[in-house]
């Protein structure tokens, strides 16, 4: 099932003439609106706006940079410096990736138009960040895929 919340995430987004799909779970549990961006920095960055009820969302980049062999220590120290600078936005050390997510502060009758809010300030913290992250990984590379969507513009 597509939650109402992901149809107007989908429109609002496709407003902004910005590139996206829309993605359910086989069982219906939730449904995800999938968006791909370039940084400036050269990142490539694939943003998924994942709901499960019908007026909430929530912001995820599931593999913002990958985390070299050896440096999964410096990536928590890292992800909790970042933590501590950019409010309301949650950077998470996996087994192989560092993660970003938002979520929306509250449910809303308009999260098509909260999510591009959302989606603009990720992008503008993505930015800021990618560059930390690059220095203490020793310059790890961009992501290699480019955005599944096509967005070739950083807003």
């Amino acid at each position: 099932m597509i939650f109402k919340a992901s149809r107007e995430i989908e429109a609002a987004i496709k407003a902004q003439e910005w590139n996206c799909h829309v993605d359910e779970q086989p069982d219906g549990s939730s449904s995800a609106v999938i968006t791909g961006f370039n940084l400036k920095c050269g990142a490539n960055i694939q943003i998924y706006f994942i709901s499960a009820a019908d007026n909430d969302a929530a912001v995820r980049v599931f593999e913002f940079i990958p985390i070299p062999a050896g440096k999964g220590h410096d990536a928590i120290h890292l992800c909790n410096d970042m933590n501590r600078k950019f409010r309301f936005t949650k950077f998470v050390a996996g087994p192989s990736h560092i993660g970003v997510e938002m979520d929306m502060p509250v449910e809303t009758q308009n999260p098509g138009a909260v999510c591009v809010e959302l989606l603009v300030r990720l992008l503008n913290i993505s930015e800021e960040a990618y560059p930390a992250f690059q220095q203490a990984f020793g310059s790890a590379p961009a992501s290699p895929s480019a955005p599944a969507s096509g967005n070739s513009e950083r807003y």
